[in-house]
């Protein structure tokens, strides 16, 4: 499952891909079309900017755009500017009982990697498709 914070920053960077290349977009645009309080997503776009995935721009025209095409951006880069590469730690800690990998070792690191792939493989322009097209219940 992922955080409250990746869940919140995929939307955010969604709602920019639907707005790429028409200029910026402000946080208030998108914690309303979101429903995400502005202060939070403010913190999440400023996370994005660290990790080079969105851009600000001041002034009274102002807000965020996308660094980079939608179809550069991935949703693996999107999850890991927030959790880290340790996404799954929590399931490696599980997996092992008194320091020993368990019975199921093999199962959760196969499990792990399909995820990986596939969030490596989904770009922020197919989510965007997903959400046009009704495939997903979250608002651009």
């Amino acid at each position: 499952m992922l955080s409250l914070k990746a869940q919140y920053g995929l939307r955010a960077i969604v709602s920019l891909a639907a707005k790429y290349g028409k200029g910026p977009l402000q946080a208030k645009e998108i914690a309303a079309t979101q429903t995400v309080p502005v202060r939070y997503l403010e913190l999440l776009l400023s996370q994005l900017r660290r990790s080079r995935l969105v851009e600000a721009t001041r002034g009274k025209n102002g807000g965020y755009i996308l660094s980079r095409h939608p179809n550069a951006i991935t949703v693996w880069d999107v999850v890991t500017a927030f959790e880290g590469k340790a996404v799954f730690a929590n399931l490696k800690e599980s997996r092992h009982l008194n320091g020993k990998p368990s019975a199921l070792d093999f199962f959760w690191k196969e499990a792990e990697k399909r995820v990986v792939d596939y969030l490596t493989s989904l770009k922020i322009s197919d989510v965007l498709s997903m959400v046009q097209s009704g495939k997903d219940a979250f608002h651009i």
